[in-house]
């Protein structure tokens, strides 16, 4: 007498999830599919948008009350340095073609590497 097979329980379990993950995506599919669905992830886009635009403000609110800049004022001031700084190397560049003077050299990059050698 041949003894009846012993179940399976992993396989009772990856059935049932194959069955709930069918259902799940059928029931998301028809959900995404309605106009509803979108009214709703724009809403939550929108206000997870005028949300960060109120945390910027209070932001820029306190840094002002503590008499800091932001970071829109610091990049601000950040980049007319870079154009102040580019004009007086200008401007030295000028005065020592003028004056005969040479520019002094950059120290350059030592150079460690060797090409491999050929056969």
């Amino acid at each position: 007498m041949a003894l009846p097979p012993t179940p399976d329980p992993s396989a009772f379990m990856r059935e049932m999830l194959g069955q709930w993950e069918q259902m799940t995506n059928q029931l998301g599919g028809e959900m995404m599919k309605s106009g509803e669905f979108a009214r709703v992830v724009q809403g939550a886009s929108t206000a997870q948008m005028k949300a960060q635009a109120a945390a910027h403000q209070m932001m820029d609110k306190a840094l002002a009350a503590a008499n800091m800049p932001s970071r829109s004022e610091v990049e601000d001031l950040s980049a007319r340095l870079r154009g102040v700084e580019e004009t007086v190397g200008r401007i030295e560049a000028l005065l020592m073609a003028q004056a005969g003077i040479k520019p002094p050299e950059r120290p350059k990059p030592k150079r460690t590497r060797k090409p491999p050698a050929k056969a």
